[in-house]
């Protein structure tokens, strides 16, 4: 590690108090950095981490994580719980809206889930998701990102693909297996070991829109959600589930002091994709070191995105998440992708 890597993880360590745990190290050139507020716990510990191929790009990160994390903290003392449903226009951060494009589009564009799953979405490739103008690429040459690679776990060279374009779908993530529903040849995207291979998307990047944050915000209306570190995303089937630490009220374009959570929006990716409505003008990357996970095994993931405007949704306590996808795929569970 160098002197620099080290001396802002110990600037870290300063800021974020004696309670904080901060990890930094190497492995297979892949460096990262994990923060935490406290011993993890699911949906009340605020935690934060960054990870690439290029130990310059996280040590860049990691004042951006101080203040991210000081923030949650400053949120979760003002969080009460949330108890039962509440419904509203929402407005999703960057970070929020890259879980719910991996979950929404990138795992649906899958191809091995596309063959077993497409006739649930009543969606194939060709339909059009979104009103919104929402293009969605996967590129997993770019690089130093923690999802980069230039060739997949079967030698095929990596290829970007546009998964999503002005809203509407147009193309699929395949492996060799999968390879007769990208022309005959694999995108690239087998990814994997001990015979678990399968199509996986790796750095998933969302064009922006035209729209400030302030503009989004005031699209609310008079009662809206402003949502917010995401800390969990699930695709099961046909249904999407985003995990929140906090939600945010939002009257009239202000942020008010009301904050609640845990909570979760859990919906059908065609319902959920109908309520985009705009995206913002910022981007926001989110290259982590917290594996997505498949059939048990797991891959560096990377999400590009703005910020997101959902015309309307249902936030769910966290507790509700099991029974929900248990009532709609009797014996899936929830972390299965």
């Amino acid at each position: 590690m160098t002197e620099t890597l080290a001396a802002e993880v110990g600037r870290a360590r300063v800021l974020l108090g004696p309670g904080a745990r901060v990890t930094a190290g190497e492995t297979d050139g892949l460096w990262s950095v994990r923060m935490s507020l406290g011993p993890p716990c699911h949906g009340h510990t605020p935690q934060w981490g960054v990870a690439a191929y290029d130990e310059a790009h996280v040590t860049a990160r990691v004042g951006s994580g101080v203040a991210e994390l000081l923030s949650d903290r400053e949120l979760l003392r003002a969080r009460r719980p949330l108890t039962a449903p509440v419904t509203g226009p929402a407005l999703l951060t960057p970070t929020a809206a890259g879980v719910l494009v991996h979950e929404c589009f990138g795992h649906t564009s899958e191809a091995d889930n596309y063959l077993a799953h497409g006739g649930s979405l009543n969606r194939g490739v060709g339909d059009l998701w979104t009103r919104a103008p929402l293009t969605v690429r996967d590129r997993p040459g770019a690089r130093p990102y923690a999802g980069s690679y230039t060739r997949d776990d079967e030698g095929s060279e990596a290829r970007t693909v546009t998964l999503l374009a002005d809203g509407r779908w147009v193309g699929l993530l395949t492996d060799r297996a999968t390879r007769r529903l990208s022309g005959g040849h694999s995108t690239g995207h087998g990814r994997g070991g001990g015979g678990a291979i399968a199509p996986r998307c790796s750095v998933l990047e969302v064009r922006p829109g035209n729209h400030p944050v302030t503009a989004l915000l005031g699209a609310l209306g008079d009662d809206g959600w402003l949502l917010g570190s995401a800390i969990g995303g699930f695709s099961v089937r046909e249904h999407a589930i985003i995990e929140l630490l906090w939600a945010r009220r939002v009257r009239a374009g202000r942020l008010t002091d009301e904050v609640i959570g845990p909570a979760a929006i859990c919906a059908r990716k065609t319902a959920l994709a109908a309520r985009i409505t705009a995206l913002g003008d910022d981007v926001s990357v989110l290259s982590s070191p917290y594996t997505c996970v498949k059939d048990g095994h797991e891959v560096g993931s990377t999400l590009i995105s703005p910020s997101m405007l959902l015309e309307r949704c249902v936030l769910r306590p966290l507790k509700d998440v099991r029974r929900l996808v248990s009532r709609a795929h009797p014996g899936t569970d929830r972390a299965a992708r």
